[in-house]
């Protein structure tokens, strides 16, 4: 796809890959949280809490901007 100047008409099918490569982290940090808190690791288990928080609202803005590039793209149809 990267071989190629990217366009506007690009932009939906980038945010959504993003969007889901967002998610399938989550699931991975969640997981090492998870992990951390049951061997005693507190530090380690709030910063991963941090960073599980943080991708949530990463993919939450994702998911905004999606709906926001295909609205803008159906308007141009």
């Amino acid at each position: 796809m990267f071989k190629r100047r990217i366009t506007e008409k690009d932009t939906p099918d980038l945010i959504s890959q993003m969007g889901q490569d967002l998610e399938e982290t989550h699931v991975v940090v969640r997981g090492m949280q998870a992990w951390a808190g049951e061997t005693g690791l507190t530090d380690l288990t709030e910063a991963l809490r941090v960073a599980a928080r943080a991708i949530n609202e990463a993919t939450g803005a994702a998911q905004d901007a999606y709906r926001a590039a295909t609205d803008t793209k159906e308007a141009r149809d």
